[in-house]
């Protein structure tokens, strides 16, 4: 978490398979804790923002809040194509391995143009 007057707050929560982060823009306010339970953000009546968490409530001013949430698992059957099969992978190991070999570079060039021609 950084925060302080007029600066950027920056929350994170971390839960098996996802993660958030909460990015306060322009942040004014108390000083925040170093963890904060079950956050959740509301505006208030008279303009402004509140922290209603564990830890009780805390009142602040922010230009922006920003919340992004990321699920990496939304992406594994997106990806799961691209994996490389165990041939491909020994064949990256041999050829990185060639790489360190003087002339390398030129084998893994002509490797790659029959590959790719």
């Amino acid at each position: 978490m950084d925060g302080g007057p007029a600066q950027r707050a920056v929350l994170r929560s971390q839960a098996p398979g996802r993660s958030e982060v909460l990015v306060l823009g322009g942040y004014q306010g108390p000083a925040l804790p170093a963890q904060i339970g079950i956050p959740e953000v509301e505006a208030r009546e008279g303009g402004g923002f509140r922290i209603i968490s564990d830890q009780g409530v805390l009142e602040f001013d922010a230009r922006a809040i920003d919340r992004i949430e990321m699920r990496p698992s939304l992406f594994e059957a997106l990806h799961r194509p691209f994996v490389l099969s165990a041939g491909d992978r020994l064949a990256v190991r041999f050829l990185l391995a060639l790489l360190r070999l003087p002339g390398g570079a030129k084998l893994l060039r002509l490797w790659h143009s029959r590959r790719s021609g």
